[in-house]
């Protein structure tokens, strides 16, 4: 499951109560020189909104209600009720609106077509030309591949979201560095690469902020700033359109980029259906790296890693019932690699879950059912019994 706020380092995407404006100097000078380097036919410099300091937070929150699949605490509940994230969701959701807020100097915003500018003395500054070349890479990611608009509508599948959110910030990254580098040879790049992993590895959690959501925005920048400058050195910009073209569909596909067969799909119609009297909250995909995120807050983080490396599909449903609210169930239908895979996830699953699963229906304990058959694994946590239909006398 992934934290769909859809935020960058250097801006967010986001929908705000604008007022029409001149771009920054800062913001046109780099413009152009990102659509040559990222061969834009023709002037590039899309059109400019300003917003003030002020409405940022309450614009945010109206974008995050507008584009997540549920309403962003019952979004957060459902991380803390699996055990992604632990504390109160209203809590929760009005620290990482703060937290969020406070990232934001300007953002590319694709439905509109148009430069998102947080009206600061600092979007005309040397920081500001930075923020714009990442963020202009993503507006030309649109222009030419409609990727921001395609990230958008991967609603459904946080995994499939989250790999190509690494592609689309990998490549802006690169191209931020390329601006501001042009002579950088290969190992300019890889000094690079590593500085913004130990950059990454040195940003700090805000207060109040579960560490879940940190390392979900600090993921695509880490790993995909890997997967471009690979793509690049290997074949130079076209190879790194063909990865724009069609990224990963998986964290494990952009995790093992060496594996020649990709991981396979587990459909929603894999899990059991909702049961009379309850109501779907959400159906996900978690994925290699949220399987590897979700162990390793009971397990040492590198075996959490090795055991998630075996992922090879999942999907997941959580349930709420009507007359009981507070009282959800989980159905999660998993695949492996390989039938030894499956037996490591079903036995690091079985160690964890239950502790990890303690506020799916608190105060009661789950009852966890496990159902294994080759490669695939359901694990199912208070999840009723379908009611059997009355006999007909004979």
């Amino acid at each position: 499951m992934r934290a769909k706020y859809s935020i960058t380092l250097a801006g967010l995407l986001l929908t705000a109560a604008v007022f029409a404006a001149p771009c920054p100097p800062a913001l046109t000078d780099v413009a152009s020189r990102v659509g040559g380097l990222r061969g834009v036919n023709g002037p590039f410099s899309p059109q400019c909104r300003l917003i003030e300091p002020g409405s940022l937070r309450a614009e945010l929150d109206h974008k995050l209600q507008r584009d997540l699949p549920i309403p962003p605490e019952l979004f957060i509940e459902s991380l803390v009720r699996v055990g992604f994230v632990d504390g109160d969701p209203s809590v929760i959701y009005h620290n990482l609106l703060d937290f969020y807020s406070s990232q934001v100097l300007g953002f590319y915003e694709p439905q509109a077509d148009q430069m998102v500018v947080v009206n600061t003395p600092a979007a005309g500054q040397v920081q500001g030309a930075l923020v714009w070349a990442h963020e202009l890479a993503h507006a030309v990611q649109e222009h030419r591949f409609r990727l921001p608009s395609r990230l958008l509508a991967m609603r459904s599948d946080s995994d499939e979201q989250r790999a190509a959110s690494a592609i689309a910030e990998g490549e802006a990254m690169l191209v931020m560095l390329l601006l501001n580098l042009p002579t950088a040879d290969a190992n300019s790049l890889e000094r690079a690469a590593g500085l913004v992993r130990q950059q990454a590895r040195a940003l700090g959690t805000p207060a109040g902020v579960p560490d879940y959501f940190v390392a979900d925005l600090v993921f695509p920048y880490t790993t995909g700033f890997t997967a471009a400058l690979r793509a690049y050195r290997g074949g130079g910009w076209s190879a790194v359109d063909r990865l724009l073209v069609r990224p990963p569909t998986s964290t494990a596909a952009l995790l093992h980029p060496d594996r020649a067969d990709t991981p396979g799909e587990v459909d929603a119609s894999d899990l059991p259906p909702v049961p009379e009297g309850w109501e779907e909250v959400l159906t996900d995909s978690v994925g290699e790296w949220g399987l590897s995120y979700l162990l390793g807050r009971r397990m040492d983080a590198g075996r959490a890693a090795a055991v998630a490396s075996g992922w090879d599909g999942d999907r997941m449903r959580l349930i709420r019932e009507r007359a009981d609210p507070g009282r959800w169930a989980l159905a999660w239908c998993l695949r492996a690699r390989t039938v030894n895979a499956r037996r490591a996830i079903e036995e690091a699953m079985q160690q964890e879950l239950p502790s990890l699963l303690a506020r799916l229906a608190p105060p009661r304990t789950p009852a966890l059912t496990w159902v294994t058959s080759g490669r695939t694994l359901e694990v199912r946590a208070i999840w009723p019994q379908a009611k059997r239909s009355p006999r007909l006398p004979s």
